[in-house]
C-alpha cells in the first residue's frame, strides 16, 4: 500500500492481521520477529523507564491515574493503552502538569503518528528483506509507541499490555515495576477457560528484581501470581491488604481515604460514581511510593490532586444528564458496573441501552443485569462491527432472564443511532437514568452519536 497522509497509515493499520503467526490453536508464537523490528529501530522500547500493567479490568484507569501522581510530582509520563474508543491516536499520549497545576493529556498528533508509522514500516521491511515477518496489528502500535516516547525525551511510560501479558508485545520491555489489576473471565479463547489459566498469562509480566504489585479481586489469581513472584525473584505486594474507607457517596462524586504502608491520604476526592475506580486508585497509589521510594512518598495534596483531575473515557462516564455509558464486556467488569448501579440508582427509573460482541460471555452478562437491577426498558442493539449478535437473539435472552419480572419493556433494533434517541427520549420523558453498556465498541460509537445528534 503506497502510504501518503495519516488517513492511509491508519487504513493500513487497521487492515493489519490482529494477530501474528502461531505455534498451536491459540497462542501466538513470540516476540522474536518484534524484537527483530525494534532492534531495527536501535530498540527505542528500553530507553526510557517504563511500568507494566496488565490484567483484565482496569488497565486503562489504573495506568492513566498512576500517569497523574507521577504528573503532579513533575514528570512527564507517557501512556500506552488499548483500545481506543473514537481514534487510534487515544492509544498514545502523554501527560504532564502545567504550571497552574493542571494535568494535561496529549494524545499523539496526526503528522507525529504518520512520521513513526514510517520509522516502522521502514524497520519492518528491513527486517522482512533479512528473513523476518511483518507485524501484527498491535505490535505495529507498541513500536511506534516506543519510537515516539523515545523522542519526546520522557521521564517514564507506562505500557498497557493488549492480550494476556505472558507473549505480549509490550513484554519485551524491562520495567521498574509492574501492576496487576483485575482479573476476571475474558478472552478465554486466547487466555484460557480458567481464572488460574488466565491469571498466568497476567502474571507471565512478572520479571527477576522487579516489584509487582496486584489487586485482582480473587483469591486463586492471587496465588498464581504469588508463585510467579517467588518463582522469579521478584517483591510482591497484594494491595488488597491496604485499607480503605468511603467517606460519602454522591450523584458525581467518591469520597475516599486510602491507609498505605506509607502514609494516610483522607478524603480524595473522584469525580466518577464508579465504585471499582477505587481499587483502581489503590493500586496506583501503591505503585507509585515504590517507584518513588520510601523517602520520597507522594503527599495528600498530590494525591489529592491527582485524583480530582482523574478521568478516563467511557467508564460510568455520565455524557449528558443522567445518560451513562461504561465499557464493562465480561461477567467480572458487569458485576462491579451491577454494584455501582445500585448504589447511584436511588429512587429514579432506570433504563438500559446494550450492545456485545458475539464472543463474550453475554449469556451470563445478561443474567447478572437483570437479576442486579430493576429496569423499567431495556434497549438493545447492535455494534458496529463484524462480531456484533443480532439484537434479536440479545433480545430474547433478556426476555428469559426477566421471567420474573414481566413488566420491563424489551426493545431491538440493528439501528444503533435511532436506538439511543429513543432511549435517551424515554428516560428524559420519566425523570429516569440511561445506562448504556456491554462493549467499548458501543461506547466508542456512542460518544460519536451523541456529538451528531445532540450537540
Amino acid at each position: 500500500m503506497n502510504v501518503k497522509t495519516y488517513a492511509d497509515a491508519v487504513n493500513y493499520i487497521e487492515n493489519i492481521p490482529l494477530f501474528g503467526p502461531r505455534t498451536d490453536g491459540r497462542h501466538k508464537s513470540g516476540n522474536d520477529n518484534l524484537l527483530g523490528v525494534l532492534q531495527q529501530l536501535k530498540n527505542p522500547h528500553k530507553f526510557v523507564r517504563a511500568i507494566h500493567v496488565a490484567g483484565t479490568n482496569g488497565k486503562g484507569s489504573t495506568s492513566t491515574m498512576l500517569a497523574n501522581l507521577l504528573a503532579v510530582r513533575g514528570y512527564r509520563v507517557g501512556v500506552f493503552t488499548s483500545p481506543h474508543l473514537v481514534t487510534i491516536n487515544e492509544r498514545i499520549a502523554i501527560q504532564y502538569t502545567t504550571a497552574e497545576g493542571k494535568i494535561i493529556r496529549d494524545i499523539i498528533s496526526n503528522d507525529d503518528f504518520l512520521k513513526c508509522y514510517y520509522q516502522v514500516s521502514d524497520a519492518m521491511t528491513k527486517h522482512v528483506e533479512e528473513g523476518g515477518s511483518v507485524l501484527s496489528y498491535f505490535e505495529f502500535l507498541f513500536a511506534m509507541a516506543a519510537c515516539y516516547f523515545e523522542i519526546m525525551q520522557l521521564d517514564y511510560v507506562i505500557y498497557e499490555t493488549g492480550l494476556g501479558g505472558r507473549l505480549d508485545a509490550t513484554n519485551t520491555i524491562r520495567p521498574e515495576v509492574c501492576l496487576i489489576t483485575s482479573i476476571g473471565l475474558d478472552h478465554m479463547q486466547y487466555l484460557g477457560d480458567t481464572i488460574s489459566k488466565i491469571a498466568f498469562e497476567k502474571a507471565g509480566i512478572i520479571k527477576k528484581n522487579v516489584p509487582v504489585l496486584y489487586l485482582t479481586g480473587d483469591e486463586t489469581a492471587d496465588d498464581v501470581i504469588s508463585k510467579q513472584a517467588k518463582q522469579v525473584g521478584a517483591e510482591e505486594i497484594n494491595v488488597v491488604n491496604s485499607q480503605y474507607i468511603i467517606n460519602e457517596l454522591t450523584d458525581k462524586t467518591i469520597d475516599f481515604s486510602v491507609y498505605t504502608r506509607y502514609y494516610k491520604y483522607n478524603h480524595l476526592i473522584l469525580h466518577t460514581t464508579a465504585l471499582y475506580q477505587i481499587d483502581n486508585a489503590r493500586l496506583a497509589i501503591e505503585a507509585c511510593n515504590v517507584l518513588l521510594g520510601e523517602e520520597n512518598v507522594l503527599t495528600g495534596h498530590e494525591v489529592l490532586s491527582a485524583m480530582e483531575q482523574f478521568f478516563w473515557s467511557g467508564r460510568m462516564e455520565e455524557i449528558r444528564p443522567n445518560v451513562y455509558i461504561d465499557g464493562a464486556h465480561n461477567p467480572d467488569a458487569i458485576a462491579r458496573f451491577v454494584e455501582t448501579v445500585q448504589q447511584q440508582k436511588k429512587d429514579k427509573t432506570l433504563y438500559l441501552m446494550f450492545a456485545v460482541a458475539g464472543d463474550k460471555d453475554y449469556r451470563v452478562m445478561i443474567e447478572q443485569l437483570c437479576r442486579g437491577l430493576d429496569m423499567e426498558a431495556v434497549y438493545v442493539t447492535a455494534i458496529l462491527n463484524a462480531r456484533k449478535v443480532s439484537p434479536k437473539l440479545i433480545a430474547e435472552q433478556f426476555k428469559t432472564a426477566l421471567t420474573d419480572k414481566p413488566n420491563t419493556k424489551i426493545y431491538n433494533s440493528e439501528d444503533m443511532k435511532q436506538a439511543y434517541k429513543e432511549s435517551v427520549r424515554m428516560a428524559n420523558e420519566a425523570n429516569g437514568s440511561l445506562y448504556c453498556v456491554g462493549s467499548l465498541y458501543l461506547v466508542g460509537s456512542l460518544k460519536q452519536i451523541d456529538a451528531e445528534v445532540f450537540q
